[in-house]
């Protein structure tokens, strides 16, 4: 399989900079179709007789903003394919905050690889949850550009991979929805933390290895020892032992009354989203 549409989330608010870049880098190397989908807040009135004119005034100035800035960033979007020689097509959308994941998920599902921003904002948490979880595609996670700036420690490489295994379904899915940049990739690390559960029964790492090796894809195997801590955070570290620019791994988690209940490991890497990684549902 092969990337031949990508689509990028954009927010009207945010920092989109590197997003931008990031798409167009890979649909450049891919040959592939670069989508965007921007955005933009539909904020709640109140009727309320004393104070509903002041905050309708003041949610229809953010709205007015941020569809100034969607403009802004269309035009950004279109000058940075037109660079690159890529094609793609731009849609700006109102949205109420909660609504934004689940429409931009159901979007995601005719493309091969969504490509959204991380946030540190508990509110925006749950967008981003429901694009991982709803849209049956995988999603490439960038850290914002205010996390990432004045820094390359954790900048995004497509070419370094780091693929974390534990033999589960949702690692087997992860790991071969991101084969079409594993076959792109120079370096390719499978990362497993020993002494987190028992791999007696799951998969093991050398016949992963095996199958990668027999699709074209070298890789090295990382056998790292988390000694009790979070999973989440023995990842990390083994991640950035590993030297790779991007982090491929199994989202875990099931809905509940339409409250995700995540795995710790899913969890701590959303909510600490300080390298790319890749999640797949």
């Amino acid at each position: 399989m092969a990337l031949r549409r990508l689509l990028m989330w954009l927010q009207a608010d945010a920092k989109n900079r590197q997003l931008i870049a990031t798409g167009v880098r890979l649909a450049a190397e891919h040959g592939a179709e670069l989508n965007a989908i921007i955005t933009t807040p539909k904020l709640a009135r109140s009727s309320h007789w004393a104070v509903g004119g002041m905050v309708s005034g003041m949610a229809a100035e953010v709205e007015t903003r941020a569809a100034q800035a969607a403009v802004e960033l269309a035009s950004a979007i279109a000058q940075a394919r037109a660079t690159a020689g890529v094609t793609g097509a731009t849609i700006t959308e109102a949205l109420a905050p909660h609504q934004a994941g689940e429409f931009v998920a159901v979007k995601a599902r005719t493309s091969d690889l969504v490509i959204a921003l991380a946030t540190t904002d508990e509110e925006a948490h749950s967008q981003i949850e429901a694009l991982v979880f709803a849209a049956a595609r995988p999603v490439l996670l960038l850290p914002s550009d205010e996390e990432g700036s004045g820094s390359t420690k954790n900048s995004f490489d497509p070419h370094k991979i780091a693929v974390a295994w534990d033999g589960s379904r949702t690692a087997t899915r992860a790991a071969f929805d991101a084969m079409p940049l594993l076959k792109h990739a120079r370096e390719v690390t499978l990362i497993q933390i020993s002494d987190d559960k028992d791999l007696s029964r799951s998969g093991a790492v050398a016949e992963l290895s095996a199958l990668l090796s027999a699709h074209g894809v070298k890789s090295t195997t990382l056998d790292y020892t988390g000694r009790g801590r979070p999973t989440s955070v023995a990842l990390k570290e083994a991640f950035e032992q590993s030297g790779a620019g991007l982090l491929v791994m199994g989202a875990y988690g099931h809905s509940r009354a339409r409250e995700f209940i995540l795995g710790g490991a899913t969890r701590g890497t959303l909510q600490d989203c300080a390298f790319p990684v890749l999640f797949s549902h």
